[in-house]
């Protein structure tokens, strides 16, 4: 498929380029990455220009996973995916564009673009204690399903426990109660 862009009221979603691969590698140094991404560790210069350069393109020329570079007013802030197999979705945003409410817009952008090709449900999963994912999900419209063995090997390559959630087309996109604090 070709990477098809995304607009929202403040954001526009596109293909992240090349020209991302600095500020990816500033914002995946952060400390949290660490904790609760799966993203290598210590992120380098290399994991991005792969990443973008190679992973992402492939990707999408294969209907695998579909990744959006998260802007505003054309700033790279983030990036959001969804993986065709397992049907979940995963996000992040770098620290100086957080808390502006960016990554539960693109969310819903890439959630309706997923239920206008089909009806099937999204999941999303985090490890547990990564709050700041959970409020995402949950301002998304995602119900929490509760903890189990993750879809993906963490860095050890060992499936961790996680935070699940779910939404369905037919789902409200209001948050729903339930969620871990």
């Amino acid at each position: 498929m070709k990477p098809v862009i995304l607009q929202t009221k403040r954001l526009v979603l596109d293909q992240p380029t090349l020209a991302d691969v600095d500020l990816a590698v500033e914002y995946c140094q952060d400390p949290l990455f660490e904790e609760f991404m799966l993203t290598p560790w210590p992120y380098e210069r290399h994991h991005a220009e792969e990443f973008i350069g190679t992973r992402v393109p492939g990707w999408w020329a294969n209907d695998e996973e579909f990744t959006w570079a998260v802007r505003h007013d054309g700033e790279f802030v983030g990036m959001v995916g969804f993986r065709a197999a397992a049907r979940d979705i995963g996000y992040w945003v770098g620290r100086p564009h957080r808390g502006r409410g960016y990554m539960p817009e693109a969310v819903g952008a890439v959630l309706d673009w997923v239920f206008g090709l089909d009806d099937g449900d999204v999941i999303w999963e985090c490890v547990p204690g990564n709050a700041a994912s959970a409020a995402v999900a949950r301002k998304a419209g995602f119900r929490y399903t509760g903890e189990g063995t993750s879809l993906y090997a963490h860095r050890d390559r060992g499936h961790l426990v996680a935070w699940q959630g779910a939404i369905s087309k037919s789902d409200s996109r209001d948050p729903k109660p339930g969620w871990p604090t």
